[in-house]
């Protein structure tokens, strides 16, 4: 930025939503290194508008908290060991960086000021309304993309914490417990949403063309992505059945629907809603599992394995899922008989390239999550695949490089075939947990104590 001209620094403007200030800022030819050189009697007398000042000294002192950050991590680099400054150097370094610059905020990431409104109906400890949920998302969607100097990218990691501190700031918003994965769903298709329309920006750009939208299709969905948010935060009555004609005429709306890039999620959580009553029964009498699948797709797509969870058990097995990888983490790692395992061994090295304390704890979420089988003297084989193809036809996870920051793949098997991709650890095993309730599918005896530990 200080090597910004004043073009530079009123293009930055714009993006800001600060155009107005762009003519005053070309008279006074401010550049950027005169933008970071603003103080607060300077920028009142550039700036009449005591929000546009607010806003023009947040992003100020934003960037130069952050750029100290970068600097104390550069000094921390160079002093490194030797193979810890070869393992991040060239491009490594950039993403290393990059993947810095993404996660700094998040240890201490604090609500934005909402609206007067909704301050009220929170103070009043009231369920919001659909419009007043509109209203948070839209809030904490600008408030992430603030923290995250413009990209509309946020990692799974990311989510969680805010989300999590919504609703510890707020707990009447968890809903019976029902609420982190569907206000996490909202704000993930609040993120999507404002993606959708953009043309110019570089980033999106390229995301679009990585995930086949050049082409003009969407990569088949593993979650539940477009939802709307008054969709994503209903809670579900009891299944409703239904048979003859009528389910004929469900099975074949969802197969077409599942085909086409833009799906309409109200109507697939109704007709799935109305037709549970029909997989249960398929699935009670031993029904193969590629047909069930055949004739209700979405139950691919992680939201919906996890929505038909709920409906059979009343649970987010998402939420419970993270709350144990959390609470056990520290305690799984500590224990003697992982201490030489190479999972343990393998989070170790990579611990030692990663001083930032969420990625820390993400990593070793990720090694409790492996490691859970060790634990209970189960067969790890048969829990998951790490870095290793499927050799199991029972429900298994497929783990593709599980500590690394820019690479990690976490997909769920069932028969030998990938059945879903997730984001994340925690997403992962809930869905272990979740195909073989859902699915009636019974445990293998090597892992059965790990995932008697799970249900509990």
């Amino acid at each position: 930025m200080e090597s910004w001209s004043v073009d530079q620094v009123c293009n930055w403007l714009r993006q800001r939503n600060l155009g107005e200030l762009v003519p005053k800022f070309r008279e006074e030819e401010v550049s950027g290194a005169a933008l970071l050189a603003l103080n607060d009697r300077m920028v009142q007398q550039l700036v009449k508008k005591i929000g546009h000042q607010a806003v023009l000294m947040d992003l100020i002192n934003k960037y130069h908290q952050q750029k100290n950050g970068l600097q104390s991590l550069t000094c921390y680099c160079a002093t490194a060991s030797p193979e810890f400054t070869g393992a991040v150097s060239g491009k490594n370094m950039k993403s290393f960086l990059a993947r810095y610059k993404m996660l700094q905020w998040t240890s201490s990431y604090a609500l934005p000021d909402f609206p007067y409104d909704v301050k009220c109906i929170l103070a009043e400890k009231k369920c919001p309304d659909h419009s007043m949920r509109i209203k948070i998302i839209e809030f904490l969607q600008a408030d992430m993309t603030k923290y995250l100097k413009g990209s509309l990218y946020p990692n799974s990691q990311q989510y969680n914490i805010v989300v999590n501190t919504l609703l510890q700031a707020y707990p009447f918003l968890d809903e019976g417990g029902n609420g982190f994965l569907l206000w996490k769903r909202a704000l993930k298709d609040r993120f999507k949403y404002v993606r959708r329309p953009i043309e110019d920006d570089e980033q999106v750009l390229r995301n679009k063309c990585k995930f086949g939208h050049r082409r003009g299709q969407s990569r088949k969905s593993v979650s539940a992505e477009n939802k709307p948010l008054d969709i994503q935060l209903q809670i579900e009555e009891e299944p409703v059945y239904v048979d003859g004609q009528a389910l004929d005429a469900h099975i074949t709306w969802l197969k077409q629907e599942y085909m086409k890039a833009q799906r309409n999620w109200e109507e697939v959580d109704s007709r799935m809603r109305v037709t549970s009553g029909v997989r249960k029964k398929m699935i009670g009498d031993k029904a193969p599992l590629k047909e069930i699948l055949r004739l209700f797709p979405f139950l691919r797509c992680p939201y919906q394995l996890f929505r038909e969870f709920q409906l059979l058990t009343q649970t987010d097995i998402c939420k419970k899922t993270v709350e144990i990888l959390e609470t056990y983490s520290e305690n799984i790692l500590s224990l003697h008989v992982v201490r030489n395992n190479p999972i343990n061994i393998m989070l170790q090295e990579n611990l030692k390239l990663h001083a930032e304390e969420d990625v820390q704890k993400y990593m070793k979420m990720t090694a409790a999550c492996l490691l859970l089988p060790e634990v209970f003297g189960d067969d790890a084989a048969l829990f998951a695949a790490v870095n290793e193809e499927v050799m199991v036809e029972t429900p298994l996870l497929k783990v593709k490089n599980p500590f690394s920051v820019n690479s990690c793949e976490f997909a769920l098997c069932v028969e030998r075939e990938e059945l879903t991709q997730l984001d994340d650890c925690a997403a992962a095993l809930a869905a272990l947990v979740a195909v073989f309730h859902v699915f009636e599918i019974p445990c293998p005896r090597g892992i059965r104590r790990t995932l008697a530990f799970l249900a509990s």
